[in-house]
């Protein structure tokens, strides 16, 4: 669970009559991962599976087109069984009894590709002709001036209008400009017939946009927005309807995914197979817990006569595959590592630490669980269309939320915070305010001098999870060169990285105080120590991190034979690095207070208008309802978005990067889920 599965590279050779029930029996067991045949091994690869297995994945490819057509993700159905003849033969009967589903889904595809083609060149042509928004008048006709020419157009530098103007008066032209939407310069010039032209080139060198009359809308500037906002929405209503119909079929689309599947998974082992005359040749990785029941497959399916080559235990050689086994509640935790990379054969996998980790941080940032148990309804409500894994990792980020929120003692807001009374269950409890409350709790309840305090904590929280992130980060670090036995990369950087940043970090985690832990390290590095016994441990620590990541490469080189300076400058460049990283990397925790801070500030303020509406306009209650249901789901959105952007930046760039590289390969064992092959 920690570190990818061991894997054993095997050679399996069977006699070639018997292969296809090999075939089917490794395809129905799902444990073992073809690879590329040994390079030294006799025989030959037949290249009609290979083009047969380009032929599946192509129209999978395609299939996963017409899913997301339907807004779903790619599933497989259970219980189809196949009774193969030939691979391929069964393979085109297939196809060719699908034909008529392919048909009806390509040609919704490219109707959906037209119309949003569309949109975009209307959307194109409403940015240029937004600007004149105010024109009603049929500027395509005053093109069609037989005696002037007439030109429209806009800039947004007061100097191009004044070069405009001076050339139009030297022509003989007139130029009239007001200012447009979002400050920019509208001009519209009128020059004797001919003259145009070169100042429209002019206009144009300058920077300036024309606007040119696009032939089939109205001539009206503001009539032909409209006509686009018109056409825009009859296109959407029909992307909406192509939609619909291609959620029609969708199960069988599901079937024949299944049955492509399959057969992509086999023509893949089939075209990494060596022939000879008499035997069939394939080379791949089991998991050696599965060892035993690889060699039972193959021994039934083969009715004895095989021979399974053990070439051993894998782990750090290239190009091997890395197995990653989760339990259930975690595997959706690790579509968000495989953003990042796939683990390699011989490094931890982060994703036990990402489950927790993740959904803290997004939780703090976003406390509020009123908008946490939004987030869980669209997780729920949408996302689980599209996405199971997706679903359960935002339900779990919004469930935390909800949790974030109960102890900022903050639930849709402040309004609806006291009318459900939060605070006063706080104060039952022995708490004077919320565990996690936030400056603007202390705002909303009358006791600004708890302020400071509450904006103490919020900061001791950023940093005191940036600290130990980012030392737990170096010290999974040294336990990766632990596990490849890379013991110059343990000594010369993993080891010293992990000194530097835990010298660092150790104020904070030792005091759980911002300013105690400061205080400490202000002393250790501005007085040496000052006398503290910590803060000398403190600093001794750092200055022997600094010294051992300095040294470490020239004395290996020494000892190694080779020129101590070039090795000087690489480890003066990782030193350089790695004190860039201890002054950047923690304060970039404090996003976690800042967009926590941020999204209180703005339910308040919600909160505040729609107290001014409701007291101010008369009815303004409902209209005071209307403004804090809509400021609460804007806000929910939003921040939403932002908080999950910001954890996730803090785990990729802050964290990963202190131990984790990524860059495998996944073990991807033929496994033909739902699926039963028959052969003869």
């Amino acid at each position: 669970m920690l570190v990818p599965r061991k894997l054993e590279e095997v050679v399996i050779a069977v006699p070639l009559q018997l292969y296809d029930r090999v075939v089917a029996a490794l395809a129905s067991e799902g444990i073992f991962h073809v690879d590329e045949p040994p390079n030294k091994l006799p025989g030959s690869l037949e290249r009609k599976y290979r083009v047969a297995y380009s032929q599946a994945s192509e129209k999978l490819s395609r299939i996963r087109q017409y899913f997301a057509l339907a807004g779903i993700e790619p599933y497989t159905v259970k219980g189809l069984e196949l009774q193969v003849g030939s691979w391929i033969g069964s393979f085109e009967e297939h196809v060719k009894a699908n034909s008529d589903l392919e048909e009806f889904y390509d040609n919704l595809f490219k109707k959906y590709t037209e119309i949003e083609t569309e949109i975009r060149v209307l959307s194109e042509a409403k940015k240029l002709i937004e600007p004149f928004y105010k024109i009603e008048g049929d500027i395509a006709s005053a093109y069609k001036v037989e005696v002037l020419d007439f030109i429209v157009g806009f800039t947004d530098e007061l100097e191009v209008i004044e070069v405009i103007e001076k050339e139009t008066l030297k022509q003989g032209g007139v130029i009239a400009v007001e200012e447009g939407v979002s400050g920019v310069l509208l001009f519209a010039i009128a020059v004797p017939k001919g003259k145009g032209r070169a100042l429209t080139s002019l206009a144009s060198r300058l920077g300036a946009t024309i606007y040119i009359p696009p032939e089939d809308l109205p001539g009206s500037p503001s009539e032909a927005l409209k006509e686009i906002d018109a056409r825009i929405k009859s296109l959407e209503d029909q992307l909406e309807s192509i939609r619909e119909r291609a959620s029609s079929r969708i199960s069988e689309l599901a079937r024949y995914y299944t049955v492509l599947n399959a057969f992509a998974s086999v023509f893949k082992l089939l075209s990494l197979t060596l022939r000879t005359d008499t035997l069939a040749i394939i080379r791949g990785f089991v998991d050696v817990k599965d060892s035993r029941k690889l060699i039972t497959i193959v021994e039934r399916a083969s009715l004895g006569a095989y021979t399974v080559l053990s070439l051993g235990i894998k782990r750090g050689e290239e190009r091997i595959p890395s197995k990653v086994d989760l339990p259930g509640f975690l595997k959706p935790f690790h579509r968000i590592v495989e953003i990042y990379g796939h683990p390699q054969p011989d490094e931890i996998v982060p994703t036990v630490f990402l489950a927790v980790t993740m959904p803290l941080t997004f939780a703090l940032m976003f406390p509020d669980a009123g908008h946490g148990l939004l987030v869980v309804l669209f997780a729920l409500l949408y996302v689980s269309k599209i996405s199971r894994d997706w679903a359960y990792v935002i339900g779990v980020m919004g469930a935390a939320s909800v949790i974030s929120g109960l102890l900022a003692g903050e639930v849709f807001g402040p309004i609806v915070s006291e009318l459900l009374g939060i605070s006063k269950l706080w104060k039952e409890l022995g708490w004077e305010v919320p565990p996690y409350a936030l400056p603007t709790y202390a705002v909303t309840h009358g006791e600004e001098e708890l302020g400071p305090a509450l904006s103490m904590r919020v900061i001791n929280v950023s940093v005191i999870i940036g600290a130990f992130m980012l030392s737990f980060g170096t010290l999974l670090g040294v336990v990766n060169s632990l596990i490849k036995k890379d013991w110059e990369d343990l000594i010369e950087r993993s080891l010293p990285r992990f000194l530097i940043f835990a010298s660092v970090a150790a104020p904070f985690l030792v005091y759980l105080d911002a300013r105690e832990g400061g205080r400490i390290l202000g002393k250790a590095i501005l007085e040496a120590g000052g006398g503290d016994p910590f803060a000398t441990v403190v600093i001794g620590g750092f200055v022997l991190g600094v010294v051992w990541m300095a040294a470490a490469g020239p004395i290996i080189a020494l000892k190694e034979g080779h020129s101590p300076l070039s090795a000087l400058f690489n480890s003066l460049l990782e030193l350089y690095e790695s004190i860039l990283m201890v002054i950047g990397n923690l304060p970039s925790f404090f996003r976690i207070m800042a967009l926590a801070m941020v999204h209180s500030s703005l339910t308040l303020a919600v909160a505040i208008i729609s107290e001014i509406i409701a007291e101010a306009v008369l009815g303004g209650v409902l209209l005071a309802i209307i403004i804090y249901v809509l400021g609460n789901l804007a806000i929910a959105g939003l921040e939403g978005l932002l908080a999950f952007a910001h954890a996730t930046r803090l785990h990729f760039y802050e964290w990963f990067s202190k131990f984790y590289t990524g860059g495998g390969i996944p073990y991807t064992p033929l496994r033909l889920e739902g699926v039963t092959i028959r052969v003869p």
